[in-house]
């Protein structure tokens, strides 16, 4: 009977860990900031009213890395920062006055790759850096260009990412860059669970170049199947931990076309529904 109970629990708490999810939320002005929900029951806890972007978890789940603003209003110089699952603990990884951005773990959760701007007027000049998760010993993967929505494969050995809207991987030590679309209008790659496929956002589909949908790929940029058709825009895919379900945020129930909520879908594009009423976006599924 114990080791019943205890089996039990373990998995519970798989299936509990396992249907969490942090975004970014506001209740029409009131309490904006970071939100965690179990899609199982219950409603969005605040974390943390700190402006802050780009969250995504560490792979087990104990941290979380992010964006923060160098004030409370939200002007830079932006720094990749950590903090605990609960929002407590928030520290800077990166200093000075240069923009950082879009962090993403190495499956290990050992370190964080991120992108970084030459320098503070440097605008639109940026690269591709790896550190380890304290911070230390930060270098340059890649050259400077135009960077943007990284994400580490679940095999550590690549990172995708956006460059002009279209979609590469390059081995962590910066060799072997590979181009997986050539439309220039993809973005926000990231890997399942497995390796086995990417998820994005493109315009790809639309001739007037303005509709953003969530698309499907196999990691070396074959098979492109589009999952939604919605006359919004729908990004910022995020897989499950089992590869089943993603979760991503669309306007398409918003008469201002600025709001936007987060929705959920079967990894094939059925079942799509919305999962929050609150203003909320960017969302992240836990590890």
């Amino acid at each position: 009977m114990v080791i019943l109970i205890l089996v039990g629990s373990i998995l519970f708490y798989r299936e509990w860990r396992c249907n969490q999810i942090l975004f970014l939320g506001d209740y029409h002005g009131e309490n904006p900031g970071l939100y965690r929900l179990n899609l199982l029951y219950g409603k969005p806890i605040l974390i943390t009213p700190v402006l802050i972007a780009d969250t995504t978890w560490s792979p087990d789940g104990n941290s979380i890395a992010f964006v923060s603003s160098a004030d409370e209003i939200g002007r830079p110089p932006y720094h990749i920062a950590i903090m605990n699952e609960n929002g407590e603990n928030m520290q800077d990884l990166t200093e000075g006055k240069v923009r950082h951005y879009s962090p993403t773990w190495s499956p290990d959760g050992k370190q964080i790759a991120f992108i970084a701007a030459r320098d503070y007027e440097g605008g639109g000049n940026l690269a591709i850096f790896i550190m380890n998760s304290d911070g230390s010993e930060q270098r340059q993967v890649t050259p400077y260009t135009y960077y943007s929505d990284l994400s580490w494969s679940p095999d550590g050995n690549r990172i995708a990412y956006s460059v002009f809207n279209a979609i590469y991987v390059v081995n962590i030590d910066g060799t072997q860059v590979r181009q997986l679309t050539d439309r220039y209008t993809d973005h926000f790659p990231v890997w399942s669970s497995d390796g086995e496929y990417i998820a994005f956002a493109s315009t790809r589909d639309d001739p007037n170049q303005s509709n953003i949908d969530i698309y499907v790929m196999r990691s070396d940029g074959t098979d492109v199947q589009r999952l939604t058709g919605h006359p919004a825009h729908d990004r910022q895919p995020s897989w499950s931990p089992d590869g089943k379900k993603i979760i991503f945020e669309s306007n398409r129930d918003s008469s201002d076309v600025a709001i936007y909520h987060i929705y959920i879908m079967n990894a094939d594009g059925t079942g799509q529904e919305r999962l929050i009423e609150m203003e909320s976006n960017s969302p992240v599924w836990r590890p």
